[in-house]
């Protein structure tokens, strides 16, 4: 298995998973997802086998000031600009935000350890020119339940003072996002199987 950088073909993959796991009202587009990768595309790392895609870590490089307001609920993920997006000819800190950790093929074993891994190797590279850089820490918007636990058990990441407030339900096979316990409760007796509520992990 290979890893390579992100490039445009791949976005609509990472956008019809986000419409079926997170159909939030402000999604992220094609245009957003570009403008993380601008300067950093390494930090979207496409995994193949013989030419097939088996797994995906799209991890957006955030600059302290970006990483502190995302993580405390003042901006979105769908908001995020080139203006919070890390330069390392300016930045001497970075925040490292999980949008997507996805294993398309299950006999991978500890995918997250590949994701780490690489992470590592890229922050080894970056402070090649920049040298004092510095990691603010590791973050993960998590929607589904198997998205939390890898954070929460593997990433050591836990929720901080930001909680957030949206709920994940199901019918149909089609999920849906609540912005409120008390819309969830009202989407529970319309026929919908609650999932789990949407969590911000972090460790810093």
């Amino acid at each position: 298995m290979e890893s390579r950088h992100i490039q445009e073909k791949d976005f609509e993959l990472i956008l019809e998973t986000d419409k079926r796991l997170y159909p939030t009202l402000s999604p992220v587009t094609r245009e957003v997802i570009r403008g993380w990768y601008a300067k950093n595309p390494e930090f979207g790392m496409i995994f193949e086998n013989k030419g097939k895609v088996v797994g995906s870590s799209i991890v957006i490089p955030l600059n302290k000031n970006g990483w502190e307001k995302l993580i405390k609920g003042e901006l979105k993920e769908s908001e995020i600009n080139s203006e919070v997006i890390f330069d390392n000819l300016r930045d001497k800190e970075i925040g490292l935000h999980i949008y997507h950790i996805e294993k398309f093929d299950k006999n991978i074993i500890e995918f997250y350890r590949m994701v780490l891994k690489e992470l590592g190797s890229l922050i080894n590279n970056l402070r090649k020119t920049n040298k004092n850089l510095k990691i603010c820490g590791i973050s993960g918007l998590c929607v589904t339940l198997e998205g939390i636990a890898l954070f929460e058990n593997k990433f050591k990441c836990k929720e901080r003072e930001f909680v957030l407030d949206e709920h994940i339900l199901i019918k149909d096979g089609r999920r849906i996002v609540a912005d409120s316990k008390s819309e969830a409760n009202d989407l529970e007796k319309r026929g919908y199987n609650y999932l789990n509520r949407c969590k911000m992990l972090v460790v810093y």
